[in-house]
């Protein structure tokens, strides 16, 4: 199992750089090495995600797609490609077609999601992420991002996570938001789960987001 994690926090928008982030300024705990725990210090896993700081896009990562408007097309739509590709570059991923999720809950009806290739990148513009980690899987090309405050507002708006889809891929992916909670009203809470992964024995692979 591989964890990473990409934190921000109330005027500290994103992660330390170079995938290795620390814990959340402002007196609000962020997790640490340990997904999902809060103001846990722990060492990064070799494989871990690495993440970018937050409005700092990694390559191949814009904000936004011409494809918006477009029509989803199923996730399977287009065949994957038999050979690993590399990471999508930003005008790629301007032309990225979205995609229908195999199943998305509720959480996240304001997520958008699109696909290059066997490259996958889901999108939440109005969420407010807190955090973002890599609970279980395989971390090779998995990439989270999260924007900087916008609107006047302290706490980061709308956050992205990218990663490839690949036969005998098994991952999780958790995003995190802030709420009430025992660590007051900047708790770290889970928002929505991603889950991907192809079996070796099925056509194609299963990504739900709820």
């Amino acid at each position: 199992m591989a964890a990473g994690v990409l934190a921000a926090a109330p005027g500290v928008p994103g992660a330390q750089p170079r995938g290795a982030p620390q814990g959340a300024a402002a007196g609000v705990p962020g997790a640490t090495g340990v997904p999902g725990a809060t103001g846990v210090p722990g060492a990064r896993p070799k494989d871990a995600p690495q993440a970018g700081a937050a409005g700092a896009q990694p390559s191949g990562a814009p904000q936004a797609s011409a494809a918006d408007a477009g029509e989803e097309r199923p996730l399977d739509a287009e065949p994957f490609p038999a050979e690993p590709s590399r990471q999508p570059t930003a005008a790629e991923w301007k032309t990225a077609p979205r995609v229908r999720l195999s199943r998305a809950g509720p959480a996240a009806a304001g997520c958008r999601a699109y696909r290059m290739r066997e490259w996958l990148r889901i999108r939440c513009p109005e969420l407010t992420v807190s955090a973002m980690s890599l609970l279980g899987g395989k971390a090779e090309g998995v990439a989270f991002w999260i924007d900087p405050p916008r609107g006047g507002s302290e706490l980061p708006r709308g956050g992205e996570v990218m990663f490839p889809i690949r036969r005998g891929d098994r991952r999780v992916i958790q995003i995190l938001t802030f709420g009430p909670g025992y660590d007051g009203p900047f708790t770290l809470l889970p928002a929505i789960v991603v889950q991907e992964q192809w079996l070796d024995d099925e056509p194609a692979p299963t990504v739900t987001a709820a």
